[in-house]
């Protein structure tokens, strides 16, 4: 390696252990030669960053030193030196390790972005600029650490989960610049305004939702741990580590991110970098993934579906259902007796999904190939003890989007209705729910108008114990749909030309 080279990687470690200490703890129990690379990508990335933050230039002047650098950049890589010392190292480490191009390109254009955009509306308008600014970071990373490429998934994972820290981190800071980057729809659920430089309630439900999500994504990333050779291994535990602990300082402040910057110590970084450097298996110091069990107890296989319906994968419930729950299959039911009664009931208040919530007589999720109308019979009676016949889809393209202070609700949901008669002998009292309590708290029937008003009104019902309870978001907006169908729900016929999800026609059969 001549001077000028290794000029450039002393420079890119002292940028590293400047300003990205914990990158420098977890580099340092890697092999030397390994470490100098990762020194080299994040002072690449921390130069790009730190022309785009400047103070001292304005917007064009920001914009023309980033373009120039860019410029810069792909000449070296192209002529594989460059007069930069840093530069050089960083495009010598590049063509080593022959990392695509591609990932570059969507790190400038990610950098770019933060010269016009200020501000992004959902968790997926985020994502789309950490891809660039973060993600890729993971990818790039891949080949440095001698990772098999089915980590790529984690390793994209464990770069969200390092910004999405720092941006939590940081609030303060990027306020100062004229940026938020926690999502407005966010921002909107929890009436949170970071322009307030208050830690008050709504700022502390905020943050405790996108401290969970970013803890979801710690886990994701952790996955990938087993795959990687032992020091990486090492690197990779030391530096996730050490970053989720910037979460544990912004929860011992009261998620108070405006008047002190949450920082972990350099003594406990240290200690905690010998204490990964000599375990034969630093998976086992990550921290347990949550109990999914006591959580979910009919934790169910789900269908993930595509914008159209179209099945894209199994999951378990449990994995799926968190602060950005992909879309999947669900249903709901109306259970209707001969008279249109319908039978409301009221979700068990330690669900994790909308406990304590009123609503439409039974939800559910249709498993791997089960018809929607056998999923509701499956579900009517276990959840209520009630065995039904006749059961018809009325709502067969209904789908929405719910949320609670803890996750996201995202279902392609055909709406169904159910009968039972009234009619039948009392030795078998069909009319009659047994609710099991894990699911349902209240059950009881009431006339279909009375329910539709509520919907349509306050949205809350008040039940025969003389509690009021709030209504599901979903059957909200459903009633608004049933009311179209006409005032009489046993005559109910699904919207001409609207057909089930994809994923729902079993053997080429709609249900509807």
């Amino acid at each position: 390696m001549n001077d000028h080279l290794a000029a450039g990687y002393a420079r890119a470690r002292a940028i590293t252990r400047a300003h990205g200490t914990t990158y420098y703890w977890g580099a340092r129990l890697l092999p030397r030669e390994s470490r100098r690379h990762v020194h080299a990508i994040y002072a690449l990335a921390r130069i790009a960053d730190d022309l785009v933050d400047s103070s001292s230039r304005g917007g064009p002047d920001r914009a023309a030193a980033l373009d120039a650098f860019e410029a810069a950049f792909w000449s070296a890589l192209h002529s594989g030196t460059s007069p930069d010392p840093v530069l050089a190292a960083a495009v010598t480490s590049a063509r080593e390790h022959r990392l695509e191009e591609e990932c570059f390109a969507r790190f400038f254009g990610a950098m770019r972005t933060d010269l016009t955009r200020t501000t992004y509306d959902t968790w997926d308008d985020l994502l789309g600029y950490m891809d660039g600014s973060a993600a890729v970071i993971g990818d790039l990373m891949l080949p440095v650490l001698g990772a098999p490429e089915t980590a790529r998934p984690a390793a994209r994972s464990l770069g969200l989960a390092f910004q999405l820290t720092n941006f939590l981190r940081d609030v303060g800071e990027d306020l100062d610049r004229g940026r938020v980057y926690v999502p407005q729809e966010d921002l909107r659920f929890f009436g949170a305004d970071p322009g307030r430089r208050t830690d008050d309630e709504a700022w502390r439900a905020l943050m405790r939702f996108e401290v969970a999500r970013n803890r979801r994504l710690y886990r994701e990333a952790d996955a990938g741990v087993p795959a990687l050779p032992l020091r990486a291994r090492r690197c990779v535990v030391a530096a996730r580590l050490l970053y989720a602990r910037i979460l544990d300082e912004i929860e011992d402040a009261g998620h108070d991110v405006f008047s002190h910057r949450a920082r972990v110590p350099t003594s406990r970084k240290a200690a905690l970098a010998a204490r990964v450097a000599v375990s034969g298996n630093p998976a086992r110091l990550l921290p347990p993934g949550p109990r999914t069990a006591a959580d979910w107890p009919d934790d169910d296989r789900v269908v993930l579906v595509d914008g159209v319906g179209a099945a894209t994968g199994v999951a378990a419930k449990s994995e799926v259902h968190h602060d950005a729950t992909p879309r999947h299959l669900g249903f709901s039911c109306y259970l209707l007796d001969d008279d249109g009664r319908l039978l409301v009931t009221v979700r068990a208040e330690d669900k994790t999904s909308f406990g304590g919530v009123a609503t439409n007589t039974a939800c559910g999720h249709p498993r791997p190939g089960e018809r929607v109308t056998d999923a509701a019979r499956r579900r009517l009676s276990h959840e209520l003890g009630l065995e039904v016949d006749r059961v018809r889809v009325v709502l067969p393209a209904f789908s929405y989007v719910a949320r609670t202070p803890t996750l996201v609700e995202n279902e392609a949901c055909p709406v169904t209705v159910a009968r039972v008669s009234s009619a039948r002998p009392t030795t078998h009292p069909t009319t009659q729910p047994i609710p099991d309590p894990t699911e349902v708290a209240e059950a009881w029937w009431t006339d279909w108008r009375e329910f539709r008003d509520a919907a349509l009104g306050p949205g809350e019902i008040r039940s025969p114990s003389g509690r009021t309870w709030p209504l599901s978001p979903w059957s909200v907006e459903q009633v608004a749909l049933l009311d179209k169908l006409g005032p009489d729900p046993l005559a109910w016929q699904a919207p001409e030309g609207e057909l089930l999800p994809p994923a729902l026609r079993v053997d080429g059969v709609d249900d509807a």
